[in-house]
This record gives C-alpha cells, sequence and structure tokens, in this order.
C-alpha cells in the first residue's frame, strides 16, 4: 500500500469507510446486473428485494464521503455509518434465512 493511501487511511476513516462501502456495493450490484441483462438470468423476488438495500447504501455512502469532505458534524457522519451498517446487516440476514438458516431454526 503506497504511503499516500495510508495517510488517507488514517486522516479521513470516515471517509475511506465510506467510500469502501460504495464501491464495494457498486461492483455487487453491477455483478448482479450482469447476471440479470448479460447473461439473461432471471432473479428471484427476494433476490429483487435485496438489492433495495444496495440501491439505499450506496448513495448514502457517497453522501457521507462528500460530507466529511466538506466539514460536516462527526455525530451526523457517524450515525449515517451506522444506518448503513444495521441496514445492510438486516438485508444479509434476509438472505441467509431462507438459504438454510430457517430450516436450522425451525428443526431445533
Amino acid at each position: 500500500m503506497s504511503t499516500m493511501t495510508s495517510d488517507m487511511i488514517r486522516a479521513r476513516p470516515v471517509t475511506t469507510a465510506a467510500l469502501a462501502i460504495a464501491l464495494v456495493g457498486a461492483a455487487t450490484i453491477l455483478g448482479a446486473w450482469f447476471f440479470q441483462y448479460g447473461l439473461g438470468l432471471k432473479p428471484c423476488p427476494l433476490c429483487l428485494e435485496q438489492r433495495y438495500a444496495y440501491y439505499f447504501a450506496i448513495p448514502l455512502a457517497v453522501m457521507v464521503a462528500l460530507g466529511d469532505q466538506v466539514g460536516a458534524s462527526r455525530k451526523v457522519l457517524m450515525a449515517a455509518l451506522v444506518a448503513l451498517a444495521l441496514g445492510l446487516l438486516w438485508d444479509a440476514g434476509r438472505g441467509v434465512y431462507p438459504g438454510g438458516g430457517g430450516y436450522v431454526v425451525a428443526k431445533h
């Protein structure tokens, strides 16, 4: 890792976290669109619903990064990062339950 990159991570951890969320989220959605539109694989209804969290998280993460650059309140930025984390964790939980977690819970 270059010195400039590590200096930015130390100097602006909120921006770094927000940009990481935005970039990983965008890569995820682009991958889903590739399989749907590029390869013609039709997603299930739950797959389509799970994209809503990304449609919410990507723009919010970009706004957090921009807010950090212009000097927004640290409390507001942290609240937005917490909202991002909770929303994406909730969405991940929705995907785990029907994928096998619901079966394990129902059997015990």
